[in-house]
């Protein structure tokens, strides 16, 4: 047998079907109907956002040497602004660091002066264990129960009542 055994089992086995189309018609109509549905979209956007669309010209204005002279100090007096509220706020940042490491000092001492205060109080001693109490003791068969152990109780017995 050779290497391409397989092929000719392959070849032998017939074709599958394909079924014919089912309607070219109605594929043709649907074709139809989405090609006008993009054509009057993208006309409504073209007619819509054309000022949009147009390239103005890339020349850039032409700006008075007086004038360009104006804004370069209207930039100037901004950015020395800016550089003054920096330095503001880098003196302010800098006191309230300054808070913020003496507080955390006086936390710290505080912490310290708890610790040598507790260490100095005494350890008070432990209460003395509860021991647990005795059930009542109850007679089932209406006979005086004998004295529990360890109590110096006396029972007397009953006839009922009387």
């Amino acid at each position: 047998m050779s290497e391409f055994e397989s092929e000719q089992e392959y070849e032998r086995e017939p074709a599958p079907s394909l079924r014919p189309l089912k309607s070219s018609r109605s594929i043709t109509i649907v074709i139809f109907v989405l090609l006008a549905l993009i054509g009057s979209g993208a006309a409504f956007f073209w007619h819509e956002y054309d000022s949009l669309l147009t390239f103005k010209s890339a020349a850039s204005p032409v700006v008075s040497l007086k004038a360009f002279e104006e804004y370069q100090q209207a930039v100037d007096a901004s950015l020395q602004r800016d550089h003054e509220s920096l330095k503001i706020q880098d003196a302010q940042l800098k006191r309230m660091s300054d808070q913020v490491l003496q507080l955390i000092m006086k936390l710290d001492l505080l912490e310290g002066n708890v610790r040598n205060a507790q260490a100095a109080i005494p350890v008070a001693p432990k209460a003395a264990p509860k021991k647990p109490t005795e059930k009542p003791r109850i007679s089932t068969g209406g006979a005086p129960l004998p004295p529990a152990p360890g109590s110096s109780e006396v029972q007397t017995p009953t006839n009922g009542p009387q």
